[in-house]
C-alpha cells in the first residue's frame, strides 16, 4: 500500500527496495510516490518471491509484529504509513514521528541490511527530526551492521539504533534514546501482534493525518513580504554603515542611525527604540541574524499571516530595547537579535498553545526543534559585547505576544485557500496595529537617515544650556553631547564628560580646580600667563605636542590654548585644552576627536563651551 505524503517501501521487492523518507515540513516539496506496478511483479525473479515468502513467514517478523502490538498498547495514538515484511513504519503524535521496525535475520547483516540501513541514513539529511530504527531479530552481526550505520555523520545527531535479539532482549544501539521502545520490547512476550482490523485502522489513521500534514505543508509555501522586507532594510542600512564610517567610524555611524542605549531613549530619542532592531554592528553580525531571520520568518510568517507576524516583529525589537533602556548600563545596543528572540520564543508558543492550527504531525516535528536552539542561545547571551537584556526581553515579549494574542483566531493551516486566508473573519484592530507599528518602524529609520547623516554634521550642532553639578555653573553644549552626561573621579579631581570617545564627533571634558586664594582683577593676567607656561611644560600621557601654548580672547575672557596629538586605543586623536579662570576655580576644557575625522560644523565647539561659562 503507497501512501501520499510518506513514499513507503514497494513490499512486493524485498531485495530491490528503495527507501526514501522526507519529512515535507523540512523540504518544503511534494513527495515521489513509488508504487510497484503489476508488471514489475510479473517480473520478479523467482529467489525473490521465495525470499519474500520466507521473509513474511519468519520468527523476526511475528516478533516485529509483536513489537507493533506493545507500541499499538503503550502509545494508542501511533498509526501507520506502510506495513509490510519489509519494514513498519510507525508514526506517533506523542513521541518522535518516525520508527522504522525492520524485522532481520544473521544473514541480512552481510548485504540486505546495510543497503536499507544507508538508505534510511541518507534520507535523515532531509529529515528534520529524529528518526528510529529498530532491527527485530538476530544476534550480534546485525548489532554490528547497525553500529557501522550509526558512525556515518548524517546518522550521528538524528538517527537512533536500536535492537531487539532472537530472545526479545532490547538493547540501545547508538544515537538518541527512545522509552517508547523500551517499554514496548518488555511487553513483546506479553503481546499479540495486531488483528488486521488494527492494522487498518492504523493505516487508514496515518493516511489522514499524512493527508493533513501534506495540505498544511503546501499551504506554508507561501510568500513572506514581510520577512523579506525586513532583511532588505537591515542590508540597506548595513550599507549606510559601511559608507559613514569612512567619515565617522563605526560606532558613530551607528550611533548616528539609530543606535539605542538609556541616557539617548531618556534625554528624548524615543525614535532610536525601533531603529537600533534594523542596525547590525559588523557583517558577521549581519550574516548570522539574517540567517536566524529567515529561518524562522518562512515558517512563522505563512503561519500567523504578513499582519500578525509584522505585530510580532515589532513588539518583539520593543521588547527587547526597552529592556535594555531601561535596566542596562548606558552602553549602546544595535541588532534585530531581541526581536528575533522573539519569533524564537512565538514557535515555543505556538507548539505549548497548538489551538488545532497546525496538524499534530507538523506540531510533533515542531517539538522536535523548538526548544533545541533555546539553550545555546541563552549560553550565547552572556558572551562579552552581547546584550542579553535585549534578547531575553524581546524573547518574553514575543512569548507572550504570540501565546496570549497573535496566536489566537487562526484558521487552521490545512484548510485555508490562499496566504491571505489566515483568520476565519475580518479583523480591523489587527490591520490598525500592522499598520501602527509599521509605521513607527519606518519613522524610526527615516529619523536616523536623516538626523545622522553625514551632511548633518556639516552645520554646528544646537546648542543647550546644561548646569554642571557641583559646580555652581552652567555652559552651553552641543545638544547631542549633552544627552550623553557622564561624572568620575580622577587623580582626586571631579571630572564630567560629554559625548562618548566612540559614538561622538567630539568627547568634552571639564575639570574644576579650586584656586585658594583666587586671583583678583589685576592678576589675572599674570595667572593667565603662568597657565600657559605651565602648559608648554605639562601634557598627557603620551601626547605630542603640535604647537606652543598660546593665549587667546574668548568671549569675555582671555583663556589658554593647547593642542596635542596621542594615541588612544590603537586610533590617533587630536587634543584641544583650554585652561580659563571662572570665579575662584580654573576650568580645564578638553575636546578630544578622532585625527582628520573632526566635521566641518565641530571645529569650534571647544571655543563656545568655554565662552558660554556662567555662574549661578
Amino acid at each position: 500500500m503507497t501512501h501520499a505524503s510518506y513514499p513507503s517501501l514497494p513490499q512486493d521487492r524485498t531485495r530491490k527496495a528503495t527507501l526514501r523518507l522526507r519529512e515535507t515540513p523540512a523540504t518544503l516539496r511534494r513527495p515521489r510516490h513509488h508504487e510497484t506496478t503489476r508488471g514489475e511483479e510479473r517480473r520478479m525473479m523467482p529467489e525473490e518471491r521465495i525470499e519474500e515468502v520466507e521473509l513474511a513467514t519468519d520468527p523476526s517478523v511475528v516478533r516485529r509484529d509483536r513489537l507493533l502490538g506493545a507500541i499499538f498498547a503503550d502509545d494508542p495514538e501511533s498509526c501507520l504509513i506502510q506495513h509490510g515484511p519489509v519494514v513498519s513504519h510507525v508514526v506517533t503524535t506523542s513521541a518522535p514521528p518516525q520508527i522504522l521496525l525492520l524485522p532481520t535475520r544473521d544473514r541480512d547483516a552481510m548485504d540486505r541490511l546495510p543497503k536499507l540501513l544507508a538508505q534510511i541514513v541518507a534520507s535523515t539529511q532531509q529529515a528534520p527530526v529524529p528518526m528510529h530504527v529498530a532491527a527485530v531479530g538476530g544476534g550480534p552481526e546485525i548489532v554490528n551492521a547497525l553500529r557501522r550505520a550509526s558512525s556515518s555523520e548524517a546518522a550521528a545527531t538524528k538517527l537512533g539504533f536500536h535492537h531487539v535479539d532472537d530472545a526479545s532482549r532490547y538493547a540501545h544501539v547508538a544515537g538518541p534514546k527512545l522509552a517508547l521502545l523500551e517499554r514496548a520490547s518488555e511487553q513483546i512476550r506479553a503481546t499479540e501482534p495486531p488483528t488486521p482490523e488494527r492494522l487498518e485502522e492504523a493505516l487508514v489513521k496515518g493516511r489522514i493525518l499524512a493527508q493533513r500534514d501534506r495540505r498544511a505543508v503546501s499551504r506554508l509555501r507561501a510568500g513572506t513580504p514581510v520577512t523579506v522586507g525586513i532583511i532588505a532594510v537591515c542590508a540597506v542600512l548595513g550599507m549606510l554603515t559601511l559608507l559613514w564610517r569612512q567619515s565617522m567610524g563605526t560606532t558613530q555611524a551607528l550611533v548616528a542611525l539609530g543606535a539605542t542605549s538609556g541616557h539617548a531613549v531618556k534625554s528624548g530619542d524615543v525614535w532610536r527604540i525601533f531603529a537600533s532592531a534594523f542596525l547590525h554592528a559588523s557583517p558577521m553580525h549581519f550574516l548570522m541574524n539574517m540567517v536566524a531571520l529567515w529561518s524562522l520568518g518562512v515558517m512563522l510568517e505563512p503561519i500567523l499571516g504578513s499582519r500578525r507576524f509584522l505585530v510580532l516583529y515589532g513588539l518583539s525589537g520593543l521588547g527587547g530595547a526597552l529592556a535594555t533602556t531601561l535596566l542596562g548600563s548606558g552602553q549602546w545596543s544595535v541588532g534585530a537579535s531581541g526581536a528575533i528572540w522573539g519569533l524564537m520564543t512565538a514557535v515555543l508558543a505556538i507548539v505549548l498553545f497548538p489551538r488545532g492550527v497546525l496538524p499534530p504531525l507538523f506540531i510533533t516535528r515542531l517539538k522536535q526543534g523548538a526548544w533545541r536552539p533555546l539553550v545555546p542561545n541563552i549560553l550565547i547571551s552572556f558572551f562579552p559585547g552581547v546584550d542579553y537584556l535585549a534578547h531575553f526581553g524581546g524573547g518574553i515579549v514575543g512569548f507572550l505576544a504570540t501565546a496570549l494574542l497573535l496566536g489566537r483566531g487562526l484558521k487552521p493551516v490545512e484548510e485555508r485557500i490562499d496566504e491571505g486566508d489566515v483568520e476565519p473573519r475580518p479583523r480591523p484592530l489587527l490591520s490598525l496595529a500592522s499598520m501602527i507599528v509599521g509605521a513607527a518602524m519606518l519613522a524610526s529609520i527615516g529619523a536616523g537617515v536623516a538626523l545622522g547623516g553625514p551632511w548633518a554634521m556639516k552645520n554646528p550642532p544646537a546648542m543647550t544650556r546644561t548646569s554642571l553639578p557641583g559646580l555652581g555653573l552652567s555652559v552651553e553644549m552641543p545638544a547631542p553631547l549633552a544627552k550623553m552626561a557622564g561624572k568620575e573621579d580622577r587623580d582626586g579631581l571631579q571630572v564630567l564628560t560629554f559625548g562618548d570617545l566612540d559614538a561622538s564627533p567630539v568627547l568634552v571634558e571639564i575639570i574644576a580646580v579650586d584656586l585658594e586664594p583666587a586671583p583678583l582683577a589685576e592678576q589675572l593676567d599674570a595667572f593667565v600667563e603662568e597657565m600657559r607656561v605651565a602648559a608648554d611644560k605639562t601634557a598627557p600621557d603620551k601626547a605630542v605636542r603640535l604647537d606652543k601654548a598660546r593665549i587667546e580672547t574668548v568671549g569675555a575672557r582671555k583663556a589658554v590654548l593647547v593642542e596635542h596629538e596621542m594615541p588612544i586605543g590603537g586610533e590617533s586623536f587630536t587634543l584641544r585644552t583650554y585652561f580659563v579662570v571662572v570665579g575662584s576655580r580654573e576650568l580645564i576644557v578638553r575636546g578630544y576627536a578622532r585625527k582628520g575625522r573632526r566635521p566641518e560644523g565641530w571645529k569650534a565647539i571647544e571655543e563656545k563651551v568655554v565662552a558660554s561659562f556662567e555662574e549661578r
